[in-house]
C-alpha cells in the first residue's frame, strides 16, 4: 500500500510539533506551559524495552500485559520482561528515519471487569486491512488461545489514530475510535458527522462486541447503532467514573483547542463544525460560529490552547486518569492528563479549572492508577534509535 497524501501531511506536521531537527533521535522535554505544582512524589522506573506502550492491564500482582503499537504484546511478571506471540496483525504509519512517534498500530488492552473469573481479555488495534478492529483472548501462560474479533469498522480508511475501551459496568463497554484528518474551513472532511462512518466516534457494545439494545437511536436512524456520541476527533482520555456514572472525553485538537467534554448519549460534540483550536498551518477549521455550535452540538467543559506568538498550541492530551482514593490526597478529585507535546504531567483541578505541570517529565502515552493507590506511566521512547520506553510506578517519597 502506499503512503497516502494524508499520511505524508501528517508526518511533516508531526516532525514540526515534536521541535526536532531532521538528524536528530532524542527528543527532549520542553518547559511546563501552566505553573509547576509542588507534589511530591518519588518515581521508580520497573521496566524498559517499549517503543510506543500505549495499554496496560493487570492480570495479577506483579504481572502485567502492555501493548506497544509497533504491534508487539508484552509481559511484564515478576521482574522479567517476555514478548506475547500470536496477537492480532496490525498496520502502522511511520518511517523510522523521521522524527515521529509510529501511528496506527496495536492500542488499548482491557479486562473483563469479572477477571480472572471471565478470563477474557480485550485488545483494540488498527489491522492490515485498515479497519479499526477489537478482540478478545484468554491467556494461558504466555499463550494466546481462543482469539476472536468481536467488533470492526464498517469501513477501512486511514482514520483511526486513537483507540480507548473503559466498561461501564459487567456487561458493557466503550470504545473511542479517532479520526485524524486534513480538515480545513475550505477542504472540510465530516467523517465524524457521518453515521454512516464509525470513526470519530465513541461507540457503546456488550461484552461479546454486539450492539445494545438500550444505545441511542440517532438521527435519521430507526434502530440503535454501537455509536454512542459523535462529532469527535480523537479522545485517547476516556474516563468512566462510576459513582456518578459519568462518561469523560478529554480529546486532542488540531493546533490548540483540546476538549474535555462529558459524554452525553447521542450528542454531537461539534468536530470539525466548531473547534477552538486552528489548523496546523494556521488555517481556520471551524465551519460555524459558537454560537450556532451551542445549539447543535455540545460545547466542552473546559478547553486547552497553550498561547503563542502565532495563534496558540495543543497540549496533545493522550490519557487520562480522575483520581480517586490514592495515596496522593491533593491529586484526589483532579484529573491527571499526560501531555504529548510538551512531554510532561499535567494535573486538571474541574472545580477551579486551572491546570498545572507536575515534576514528571516524557511523552507519558498511558496512565494508570493501582488498586493501592499507587499511579503507573507508560512512558514510549524519547530516541527513535533505542527502544527505551519505561513503566514507571509514582509513589509518594
Amino acid at each position: 500500500m502506499g503512503k497516502p497524501i494524508l499520511y505524508i501531511t501528517l508526518v511533516s506536521i508531526f516532525a514540526v510539533l515534536v521541535g526536532c531537527k531532521e538528524k536528530e533521535t532524542v527528543i527532549d522535554s520542553l518547559d511546563s506551559p501552566y505553573p509547576i505544582n509542588e507534589d511530591e512524589f518519588s518515581t521508580d522506573t520497573l521496566t524498559s524495552g517499549f517503543a510506543v506502550p500505549y495499554g496496560l492491564v493487570f492480570l495479577s500482582e506483579n504481572d502485567f500485559l502492555i501493548s506497544d503499537r509497533v504491534g508487539k504484546l508484552l509481559r511484564f511478571r515478576n521482574g522479567v520482561l517476555g514478548e506475547i506471540s500470536g496477537g492480532p496483525e496490525v498496520i502502522t504509519f511511520g518511517d523510522p528515519t523521521q522524527p515521529m512517534i509510529v501511528h496506527g498500530g496495536l492500542m488499548d488492552l482491557s479486562l473483563h471487569p469479572q477477571f480472572p473469573q471471565i478470563p477474557w481479555i480485550y485488545v483494540a488495534y488498527f489491522a492490515k486491512d485498515e479497519h479499526g478492529k477489537v478482540a478478545r483472548f484468554q491467556l494461558v501462560d504466555n499463550e494466546i488461545v481462543n482469539f476472536e474479533h468481536i467488533f470492526q469498522t464498517r469501513t477501512p480508511g486511514y482514520y483511526g489514530n486513537g483507540m480507548r475501551i473503559v466498561w461501564q459496568d459487567d456487561s458493557h463497554f466503550f470504545l473511542n475510535i479517532g479520526t485524524s484528518n486534513y480538515t480545513t474551513r475550505n477542504e472540510p472532511i465530516l467523517v465524524a458527522q457521518d453515521l454512516n462512518e464509525d470513526w470519530g466516534k465513541i461507540h457503546r457494545l456488550n461484552q461479546d462486541g454486539s450492539t445494545p439494545e438500550d444505545n441511542p437511536i440517532l438521527e435519521d436512524q430507526t434502530s440503535p447503532t454501537s455509536i454512542y456520541s459523535y462529532g469527535h476527533r480523537d479522545v485517547q482520555g476516556l474516563v468512566f467514573e462510576p459513582s456518578s456514572q459519568t462518561l469523560y472525553g478529554i480529546e486532542h485538537g488540531p493546533k490548540g483547542g483540546d476538549e474535555l467534554n462529558i459524554i452525553v448519549p447521542g450528542k454531537n460534540y461539534g468536530w470539525p463544525l466548531f473547534t477552538y483550536g486552528t489548523h496546523y498551518d494556521g488555517q481556520p477549521v471551524s465551519l460555524i460560529s459558537e454560537d450556532s455550535a451551542a445549539q447543535i452540538s455540545v460545547l466542552p467543559q473546559h478547553f486547552w490552547t497553550v498561547p503563542t506568538s502565532d495563534g496558540g498550541r495543543a497540549i496533545a492530551p493522550s490519557s487520562a486518569i480522575l483520581v480517586k482514593n490514592s495515596n496522593f490526597p491533593e491529586w484526589n478529585d483532579h484529573f491527571l492528563v499526560s501531555s504529548l507535546a510538551f512531554r510532561r504531567l499535567l494535573k486538571y483541578d474541574p472545580e477551579s479549572q486551572e491546570t498545572y505541570g507536575l515534576k514528571i517529565k516524557g511523552r507519558i502515552r498511558s496512565l494508570f492508577q493501582e488498586k493501592d493507590g499507587t499511579i503507573l506511566l507508560l512512558e514510549e521512547r524519547n530516541d527513535l534509535t533505542r527502544d527505551n520506553g519505561m513503566l514507571v510506578r509514582v509513589r509518594k517519597p
